[in-house]
C-alpha cells in the first residue's frame, strides 16, 4: 500500500537528500582528480625548472652537451605537464626560457618566411616531393597519384597561378597506362640525343615516362629484357639516368640518352649492399642514400666509403628526404626530420652537424615531406602534407 503521513515524508526526504547527495559526491570526486592532476602537472613542472637551472649551470661552465640533454629532458617534461593541465603562464615562460637557450646549444636557426604558404592542397593529397626548375616548380602527389605543375613569379616568392597536373596515374602514354606514381628527376638537354628538358617519372610498373611543355608526356624506351625488378628510386646526375631497384640490390646506372643500351650495374661484385628501405637518392658524383632508420650511406665508385652523421644533436627520428648541394664552395648536406618538424644539416666531408631549422612559430612543418633548395636564388622549399613553403636561406 501507498505510504501516507510521515512515512511517506521520510521516503520523500530520503529521495531529496539523495539527488542532493549525488551530485555532491561527483563533484567531489571530480574535483579530487583535479587537485591530483594539478599537483602531477606542477611536479613536472618543478622538475622542468629544475633541469632549465642546471642547464644554464651547465652554459656557464660551457658544457654544452650536458646542457643540451638537460634542456631536451626540461621540454619534455613542460610538454607532459601541458598534456595534463593545458598550457598555463608558467609552462609558457618555461618554454620560452628553454627554447631560448636550446637555441644556442642546438644551434637552431628560426624560420621567420612560413607565414604564408606557396601552395596548399586537398585533403586526400600526399604530397611526396619537390622539384624546382627555374621558374617551375614540380609537385609530386602519391595520394592523388598526380604530378603538378606550378609556375614562380619572377620574384622566385610567389605563384603566377593555380597548379595544374601534367601526369596522373591511368593517363595512357603511347600506349602505355601511367601506374602508381613512385619517383620523379629531371633530365636536362642531351645533345644529339635529347634537345628539350623534361620531368622524369617512374611509375609502379617499372615504367618510366618523360614530360616537357612542349611535348607533354612521351614514353622513354628502354632494352629489353629490363633488368629491374621493383625500382624505386631515379636521379639524373651529369646526363646519367641512376635507377636504384631494391628489389635487386643495385642501382643501375645508364649512359646519356642511350637508354636502350644495357645498363651498367653501379655497385662492385664484392660490394655488400641492401637497399630495402631508402628513404631517398641523391648524387652529387658520389650517390648518397638516406634510409628510414636516419642513416647516410655514401658510395664512390660502386663501393661503399667511411661516413656517418654527429649525432651529438640526436640522428632524425622520422627522416624523410636529402638534399646534396651541388655548389663546390658549399659542401652541405640537408636531411628532413618529420617528427620534429625540422631540417638539419652537415658537412657532407666530415659528417659534422652545422645546424638546424625550425619554424619560428606555430607548426607549419607538421607532416614535413620533401625539401629542395634552389641553389641560384638561395632559397629552400619545404613540402609538408598541406602546404608548399619557400624561405630564404637565413644562412
Amino acid at each position: 500500500p501507498a505510504a501516507t503521513g510521515s512515512r511517506a515524508r521520510l521516503f520523500i526526504a530520503i529521495a531529496v537528500i539523495l539527488l542532493l547527495l549525488i551530485p555532491a559526491i561527483v563533484a567531489g570526486i571530480y574535483w579530487q582528480q583535479g587537485a591530483s592532476n594539478r599537483g602531477e602537472a606542477e611536479s613536472l613542472l618543478d622538475l622542468a625548472e629544475a633541469r632549465l637551472l642546471s642547464a644554464e649551470d651547465a652554459l656557464d661552465q660551457e658544457d654544452t652537451t650536458t646542457a643540451r640533454a638537460l634542456l631536451t629532458e626540461a621540454n619534455e617534461y613542460v610538454l607532459q605537464g601541458e598534456e595534463i593541465l593545458g598550457r598555463t603562464p608558467r609552462s609558457s615562460d618555461l618554454l620560452e626560457r628553454i627554447r631560448s637557450e636550446q637555441q644556442t646549444v642546438m644551434q637552431i636557426t628560426p624560420l621567420y618566411g612560413l607565414t604564408t604558404p606557396l601552395a596548399t592542397f586537398a585533403a586526400d593529397a600526399t604530397p611526396q616531393r619537390v622539384l624546382v626548375i627555374d621558374q617551375d616548380v614540380y609537385v609530386l602527389d602519391t595520394g592523388r597519384n598526380e604530378v603538378l605543375l606550378y609556375r614562380l613569379d619572377a620574384n622566385g616568392e610567389t605563384l603566377a597561378g593555380e597548379g595544374q597536373a601534367v601526369l596522373r596515374a591511368g593517363d595512357v602514354v603511347n600506349g602505355v597506362t601511367v601506374g602508381s606514381l613512385v619517383d620523379v628527376a629531371w633530365q636536362v638537354p642531351v645533345p644529339g640525343y635529347e634537345d628539350k628538358a623534361s620531368l622524369l617519372l617512374l611509375d609502379a610498373n617499372n615504367r618510366v615516362f618523360r614530360y616537357n611543355q612542349v611535348d607533354g608526356g612521351t614514353l622513354v624506351s628502354f632494352g629489353e629484357p629490363s633488368p629491374w625488378q621493383r625500382a624505386t628510386q631515379v636521379e639524373v646526375f651529369s646526363d646519367r639516368l641512376y635507377v636504384a631497384d631494391e628489389a635487386a640490390n643495385q642501382i643501375y646506372r645508364y649512359a646519356p640518352g642511350t637508354y636502350q643500351e644495357p645498363p651498367t650495374p653501379w655497385f662492385q661484385p664484392t660490394t655488400q649492399v641492401r637497399l630495402q628501405g631508402i628513404e631517398a637518392m641523391r648524387i652529387d658524383g658520389d650517390i648518397w642514400l638516406l634510409f628510414g632508420d636516419g642513416k647516410v650511406v655514401r658510395y664512390h665508385a660502386g663501393e661503399q666509403v667511411p661516413f656517418s652523421l654527429d649525432d651529438s644533436i640526436a640522428l632524425a627520428a622520422d627522416p624523410v628526404d636529402l638534399y646534396v648541394s651541388q655548389a663546390v664552395n658549399d659542401p652541405t648536406l640537408y636531411l628532413a626530420d618529420a617528427a620534429e618538424e625540422r631540417v638539419l644539416f652537415f658537412n657532407k666531408e666530415t659528417g659534422d652537424f652545422l645546424g638546424q631549422f625550425q619554424a619560428a612559430e606555430g607548426r607549419p612543418l607538421a607532416g614535413l615531406r620533401s625539401i629542395f633548395i634552389d641553389e641560384a636564388r638561395s632559397s629552400l622549399f619545404l613540402l609538408t602534407d598541406e602546404a608548399l613553403y619557400v624561405q630564404r636561406l637565413p644562412r
